[in-house]
């Protein structure tokens, strides 16, 4: 995988999905995570992907076609991870000569995916910017990861409409499983009340949601002096002096990243906040702790 190397695969093992709402009490699930049960129904055939039990294979298909396929069962417990990836423009956004949010983004977003695949589970992708656009459907089985791996790479920042990132999250819901958790991958920038308001609709139906903010440490610490001009990435041209502007904006950064953290908090959505100098396992760490 491009965006997940076994390194990173051995700083994520151990780590899982807990459904924080309580399952009925018919629910057939094997173990507390949102793996598959015992009661199952057929979905589909696939071909045959390295990694996938022998016991999934369909025989009787073999016979026919004279090629492997696995069949592949839906059970009533099996929660779909969906990963929303931020593809507005600010997410290309890198300083100091790092990678842009965007790959860290890619690269949690693999993560996710390679977790929830592992313990049995779906993962699906999709990109929201001012629209949303599925880019892998949810699935099961190691052929999956090198469909959201290709996915990831495809996917591209790009300038959105006025309603942003929030209109994006607005317009997902509509295409999103009644039934599923969903990981929200993104810098978080813009109106903090409309994206709440877009986060909180997430959840509607069975859905769990949770939240992990990417950031550049410019975006953050500010760390300019004297008259300058910034070209925004999303349209615009400002003129300001930085070294009056630095301690208004930290504060407001700060507000800002304090009102996401308590909102989502009261709300029982896990959330986590990450920039790119970090190590981005022990984001996902934080974010998946129970």
């Amino acid at each position: 995988m491009r965006w997940l190397d076994p390194t990173d695969q051995a700083r994520l093992s151990g780590l899982g999905f807990s459904p924080r709402r309580p399952a009925p009490p018919s629910a057939p699930g094997r173990h507390r995570t949102l793996a598959r049960g015992f009661t199952r129904d057929f979905a589909q055939h696939r071909p045959y992907a390295f990694g996938d039990e022998a016991r999934a294979i369909d025989w009787k298909a073999y016979a026919r076609l004279d090629r492997y396929y696995v069949r592949e069962y839906r059970s009533e417990d099996r929660i779909s991870l969906m990963i929303l990836l931020d593809v507005t423009a600010s997410m290309s956004f890198a300083g100091g000569g790092r990678p842009p949010k965007i790959d860290a983004a890619r690269r949690i977003a693999a993560g996710l995916a390679w977790i929830a695949v592992a313990q049995g589970d779906e993962a699906g992708l999709m990109s929201v910017g001012g629209k949303a656009k599925i880019l892998a459907p949810p699935r099961a089985g190691a052929a999956q990861l090198t469909a959201l791996d290709e996915a990831l790479t495809s996917a591209t920042p790009t300038a959105a409409p006025d309603d942003g990132l929030a209109g994006g999250l607005e317009k997902a819901v509509e295409s999103l499983p009644r039934r599923a958790a969903i990981a929200v991958l993104s810098d978080l920038l813009g109106d903090s009340t409309k994206i709440l308001r877009a986060l909180s609709r997430l959840t509607r139906g069975r859905r769990e949601l949770m939240v992990l903010r990417i950031l550049d440490p410019v975006e953050r610490d500010f760390p300019f002096e004297g008259p300058l001009q910034f070209d925004g990435l999303e349209g615009g041209t400002v003129r300001v002096d930085a070294s009056e502007l630095a301690t208004q904006y930290r504060a407001a950064f700060q507000r800002q990243e304090d009102v996401y953290r308590t909102t989502l908090r009261k709300a029982s959505t896990p959330y986590a906040s990450l920039t790119t100098d970090a190590p981005w396992t022990k984001a996902v760490s934080r974010l998946l702790s129970p």
